[in-house]
């Protein structure tokens, strides 16, 4: 069984426990970019005539001139978000419970752009684009081709270039979901730390702002990624946060019909989770793991050392 470490915040458990959990969520979250990356693929082929469908009237793309660096630059604010969440990410002292939100939410969200992205195929936003239907002979190439999407992360500094995912932004999803991680587990009673979160809301408008700059997404595929993004994300804290509220205590029941995947993963945790750092060599090293470790270097260490002496003994 999972160690757990129980302590007390302000009268409320918090239970840092269940990495298994935590390896679940990363299941999940694999398994939805992966049905991403193959819807991805499937839409490219229904992907309408830029000739007989030309660009939808869209009040932003109108205004704003092409730049044609702009979508890279994008997914290097997207970049600099994720680095910034992983440093976060190693010196949190509960970072298990906030890489199973981040995964969950994450899935989740990818797993609802898949319906949108199937059900409704809309016109190329941008006249630069050279979008084409890729005729392939076999689902053989097209799973080959969605493990090169899925491998390379979506993301055309990798050389990925799809078309007809538009409704809604997976771009925005990941910035906008990045920079909440980022203000929701980092103190903000800190100069430092304050400026740390205006310079995740900078990254993400402005990858927001060169997204549209890029002419790769109509305006209102921004609008609903952010808006969904926020929403869950919001939803799922508050959820999270008022657990041990009397009101959330009489509706365990209902979450667990209606939100079976947020009850299995914080059915342990218990109240908000506090924002506190540690040195993550430590942490490791007081980790069942780090002991178990030790522990088998140390047998090993002993072992070779009697090797020694009866060596000794026989010459």
């Amino acid at each position: 069984m999972a160690r757990s470490k129980r302590r007390r915040n302000g009268g409320r458990d918090i239970v840092n426990s269940e990495p298994w959990k935590t390896f679940v969520a990363m299941m999940y979250f694999l398994f939805a970019t992966w049905i991403t990356a193959i819807t991805m693929v499937i839409v490219h082929d229904r992907v309408p005539d830029m000739v007989v469908f030309p660009p939808l009237p869209d009040i932003v793309l109108d205004n704003i001139p092409f730049i044609p660096w702009a979508f890279a630059m994008c997914e290097y604010c997207g970049l600099a978000l994720f680095v910034i969440f992983n440093i976060i990410l190693l010196f949190h002292k509960y970072r298990t419970i906030i890489l199973r939100r981040f995964f969950s939410i994450f899935g989740s969200v990818f797993l609802l752009r898949c319906v949108t992205m199937l059900i409704t195929s809309l016109s190329v936003p941008g006249r630069h684009l050279k979008c084409t239907s890729r005729p392939y002979e076999n689902w053989v190439e097209r799973v080959s081709q969605a493990f090169m999407i899925w491998q390379g992360g979506g993301m055309s500094i990798q050389g990925v270039r799809t078309c007809g995912d538009y409704m809604f932004s997976g771009h925005t999803v990941t910035l906008t979901l990045l920079n909440f991680f980022i203000t929701e587990y980092t103190p903000a009673n800190c100069y430092y730390v304050h400026m740390l979160h205006t310079t995740a809301w900078v990254l993400n408008l402005f990858g927001v702002f060169f997204i549209l700059a890029a002419h790769e997404h109509y305006s209102i595929d921004v609008f609903i990624a952010f808006y969904i993004s926020t929403r869950l994300f919001l939803y799922y804290h508050t959820l999270a946060n008022s657990q041990t509220n009397a009101n959330a205590q009489r509706d365990r029941d209902r979450t667990r019909i209606w939100f079976p995947l947020f009850y299995f993963f914080e059915s342990k945790v218990g109240g908000m989770v506090p924002n506190e750092f540690e040195n993550p060599i430590q942490s490791l090293r007081e980790s069942r793991f780090g002991c178990y470790i030790s522990d088998t270097l140390a047998r090993l260490c002993k072992t070779k050392y009697y090797s020694k002496l009866e060596l000794k003994e026989d010459n």
